[in-house]
């Protein structure tokens, strides 16, 4: 064997044991601990070509988009089988999840360990929309749009705020809640009071 194809084999085999990022799945979620067990998509060829599969990774943290100390953020539902991103950190976390900035006590480097998971990736993608914001979760779905306005419902109905305010309900039944009772916009009445000097109608009953 050359110096060259030595030195070659030497990179190779250090950087086979360097994790930066890989596609992963979803094993198991705990959405009090926001702990994930996942598992990397992709197996690993040895040296002699055989195929090593990828280990589950267990306590592994999941990234949300969050701000404010915590006060505002979104989260969803993670359910087995969901695709994330895998990114490997280039230090221990164990003391950085305990709260301490600082030295790692193990010096270990990019190991599967130190592993946080980034949810929505997929490797068939998601169906997107090139001019909106859109926020789906199963059939309901709300949608700002770029002219100002904002459209909240599923296919039997929903609520319409267009850019200038205008507010249009569609639906089966439109009900309004109040603290005392419920009544529906298109059946209820109203107690007619003749005391009133407008001769206007009293508070609406309940149908």
């Amino acid at each position: 064997m050359s110096f060259t194809r030595s030195i070659q084999q030497t990179v190779e085999t250090m950087l086979g044991d360097i994790n930066t990022q890989s596609p992963g799945t979803i094993v198991s979620y705990d959405a009090a601990t926001n702990r994930a067990i996942v598992k990397p998509a992709l197996p690993k060829r040895l040296a002699n070509d055989e195929e090593l599969q990828s280990p589950q990774i267990v306590e592994v943290p999941v990234v949300w988009t969050s701000s404010g100390g915590g006060k505002a953020g979104i989260t969803f539902p993670l359910q087995p089988g969901d695709g994330v991103m895998l990114s490997f950190q280039q230090r221990s976390m164990e003391g950085w999840l305990d709260g301490k900035n600082t030295m790692p006590d193990d010096p270990r480097q990019f190991d599967l360990s130190d592993c946080v998971a980034i949810p929505g990736l997929q490797a068939s993608g998601i169906s997107a929309h090139s001019d909106d914001v859109v926020l789906k979760f199963d059939k309901t779905i709300v949608t700002l749009k770029k002219d100002g306005s904002l459209v909240m419902g599923n296919d039997k109905g929903g609520i319409t705020i267009d850019a200038d305010g205008n507010i249009t309900l569609k639906g089966q039944s439109i009900k309004v809640d109040t603290p005392a009772k419920a009544f529906t916009l298109e059946t209820h009445r109203h107690e007619f009071t003749k005391s009133d000097p407008a001769d206007n109608s009293g508070q609406p009953k309940a149908s």
